[in-house]
């Protein structure tokens, strides 16, 4: 099977590693999972940002790395512009500046926007787009099957979450053709884009999304535990860890209301902190200001900023649970990450969080403070009640595999090509 899939969502996070989000472990799951599979041939287009993707599958694959599918004129491009770039520092003042001149030198002569040569793409190629529009002409082009990746609606059942001006999902939605076959990252995804579209649901395919084992595990060194608690300045204190970026449908300043209303009425001991992990989201400011209103408890809130991959499993497996109380999601990614960390997890009961943890968790409706809170005090306050959690969310998570992820696109690819 010859697939094409658009990485330059990766491209992108090369160069900003601290905004990739979850959809972007997801891409490149997909991406090394396919590349791995048997009786694949994985190509990579990169819908935009060519060069930085190119650099992004040279660093991550070497020499051997899947071949670009974008016309020869534009790699040769590309190629120029990482040479240049390459002995710098990616996040360095002079690569940024150089970037922004090959930009700018780029949307001069229009040369920005995507350009294939599909007449050298093989017969019954499948585009797959994990994330951006399917580009038009590849829509259009007969001999060239589709398969766009929906992770969620969120933008367009609750724009007031987002700066204005955020359509991507609208944009995907209308590059769409009838042929085009969708994936979903769960079965209350699909639910809302067939709600939402109209689209027969036959043509819909949820697809579970996984934690990786590499990164999400029970961290048993003590000594490395201890220098991650060092690092981030959480000494020897218990803690409840949230990992979000922080905006509005995250609920993170609700759980803040919370943990301080739980903090002040004595019923938790004095040393536990509230530690979040996340960069800055949209509408930052009114969270900073819910975390600055106590000057007394500041000392036991703690904002991490961005934390590198290798820091996470030590930052989970020293927490005493998990908490995340988001609005709506498209699968629920995080919780599943603490789950496979041996980490008891409160959330949400909506129905994509609840679709993953099942009964391992402890679910409760995202606004009402009063049952987060008591949540939190059953599991702070009671060995024997993480314990249990712990044994359940192990179990729980190993229900969920990228192998399993990847053979069932595997699986859809040779259903499209029988049909």
């Amino acid at each position: 099977m010859n697939i094409i899939l658009d990485a330059g969502l990766l491209g992108i996070g090369f160069y900003h590693r601290q905004a990739q989000t979850g959809v972007g472990r997801v891409v490149e799951q997909l991406m090394t999972g396919l590349w791995q599979a048997d009786g694949v041939n994985l190509s990579l287009a990169a819908s935009s940002h060519l060069p930085e993707t190119m650099r992004y599958a040279r660093v991550m694959f070497g020499p051997s790395r899947p071949a670009f599918v974008n016309r020869p004129a534009d790699q040769a491009w590309g190629a120029f512009e990482n040479s240049i770039l390459t002995p710098l520092a990616v996040g360095s003042l002079p690569s940024k500046a150089i970037r922004h001149g090959f930009y700018q030198v780029k949307k001069t002569f229009g040369t920005k926007s995507v350009r294939f040569n599909m007449s050298q793409w093989a017969p019954d190629s499948i585009y797959h787009s994990p994330f951006y529009p399917i580009p038009g002409a590849v829509g259009r082009n007969p001999k060239i099957h589709t398969v766009q990746t929906i992770h969620d609606l969120i933008s367009v059942f609750h724009p007031e979450w987002f700066p204005s001006g955020d359509d991507t999902i609208k944009q995907v939605i209308n590059a769409l053709t009838p042929d085009t076959q969708i994936t979903t990252v769960s079965n209350a995804t699909k639910q809302d884009f067939c709600n939402y579209t109209k689209i027969d649901p036959a043509r819909v395919t949820p697809i579970q999304l996984a934690a990786s084992p590499i990164l999400f595990h029970a961290v048993t060194d003590s000594a490395h535990k201890q220098a991650v608690r060092a690092k981030y300045g959480l000494g020897n204190s218990p803690y409840l860890l949230s990992l979000a970026t922080f905006e509005p449908r995250k609920n993170i300043d609700h759980l803040v209301r919370s943990f301080v209303r739980l903090a002040t009425s004595g019923d938790i001991p004095t040393d536990v902190k509230l530690v979040l992990v996340g960069t800055k989201g949209w509408k930052f400011d009114k969270i900073m200001a819910e975390l600055t209103q106590n000057e007394a408890l500041r000392s036991r809130l703690v904002v991490t900023g961005f934390v590198p991959d290798a820091d996470l499993a030590p930052l989970y497996s020293n927490a005493l649970a998990f908490v995340y109380p988001s609005l709506y999601e498209g699968f629920g990614l995080p919780p599943l990450e603490a789950m496979q960390c041996g980490l008891p997890v409160i959330t949400s009961d909506i129905p994509a969080i609840t679709e993953v943890v099942g009964d391992a968790a402890v679910r409760v409706p995202p606004t009402d403070s009063d049952a987060l809170c008591q949540a939190m005090l059953s599991v702070i306050n009671s060995r024997s009640v993480q314990v249990a959690m712990s044994e359940k969310a192990v179990k729980r998570a190993s229900l969920f595999s990228w192998d399993k992820f990847t053979a069932e696109h595997v699986a859809l690819y040779k259903r499209i090509l029988s049909e």
